[in-house]
């Protein structure tokens, strides 16, 4: 936490855009007066999302394909199925 107090100076009648979002683990929020910087802040944030999942991609990649399906296999027939969901 900052030792000093921040501030968001809005005029009247600007809108105040607050978008809750987690930042390194911890949930903060993002507060903008236009729509247009909200928009370019998630488009920035929606990119970087985007090549983090990537990068993610290969992180199996050292595993067996056939080792793993025979694990997801072992693991499916060692649990009960969930029961029926009722509307």
């Amino acid at each position: 936490m900052a030792s000093e107090p921040r501030m968001l100076v809005a005029r009247p009648g600007e809108p105040l855009i607050v978008i809750p979002i987690e930042v390194d683990g911890e949930e903060v929020e993002w507060v903008f007066t236009s729509e247009e910087e909200a928009d370019a802040a998630l488009a920035g944030r929606a990119e970087r999302d985007v090549q983090e999942a990537l990068g993610l991609a290969g992180a199996w990649s050292d595993l067996d394909f056939d080792d793993m399906m025979d694990e997801l296999d072992r693991i499916r027939h060692a649990n009960p199925p969930s029961p029926p969901l009722e509307r």
